[in-house]
């Protein structure tokens, strides 16, 4: 018996949907947008919730957890895994017994406009200052550097591993 009953997700640019469906299909646990299991599922629904973080904020955490019983939070970033797990705990207000994951997702150019495209802009031009043709730099900096300059997706079933387990425990 899965610990959940759903898997609400909101996503951007794509990446928290696959994470979805990659734990859906490894689980068995159906898998719903946020706009759509607000009009499907009831309140007391135990649910995982997959948000994507924008400036350490996980996106549609708030309402989730209004409409439902939230019992895990997946925050889907382009941060290589765990870089910012306290970060995001605190700023969400996390409970310190909701079960929180963090999953590298990726970043997509071509799906960010407006405020967030000229904030990003922003972040690249500092990323490629700081890091840009530097050869001490961790692995994780050189990934970063990779995604805000040609964008790409970071995606795995690999990384989704322990929420599978966590859910089919």
């Amino acid at each position: 018996m899965a610990k959940v009953d759903a898997i609400v997700y909101n996503s951007n640019a794509g990446h928290g949907k696959e994470y979805a469906k990659i734990i859906s299909e490894a689980t068995g646990v159906k898998a719903y947008d946020l706009e759509d299991a607000k009009n499907s599922l009831n309140t007391d629904t135990k649910v995982l919730f997959i948000g994507w973080i924008m400036g350490s904020g996980i996106k549609g955490y708030k309402k989730a957890v209004k409409a439902f019983n939230v019992l895990g939070v997946c925050a889907v970033g382009m941060a290589p895994m765990g870089a910012t797990d306290g970060e995001i705990k605190n700023k969400n207000n996390l409970p310190k017994s909701m079960q929180f994951f963090y999953l590298q997702g990726g970043f997509e150019w071509d799906k960010v406009s407006g405020a967030d495209k000229t904030i990003m802009k922003m972040v690249k031009k500092k990323f490629n200052k700081d890091f840009g043709g530097k050869e001490n730099i961790s692995e994780g900096e050189k990934d970063m550097l990779e995604l805000v300059n040609n964008g790409g997706s970071r995606v795995s079933s690999e990384n989704a591993t322990k929420v599978i387990e966590w859910i089919n425990s």
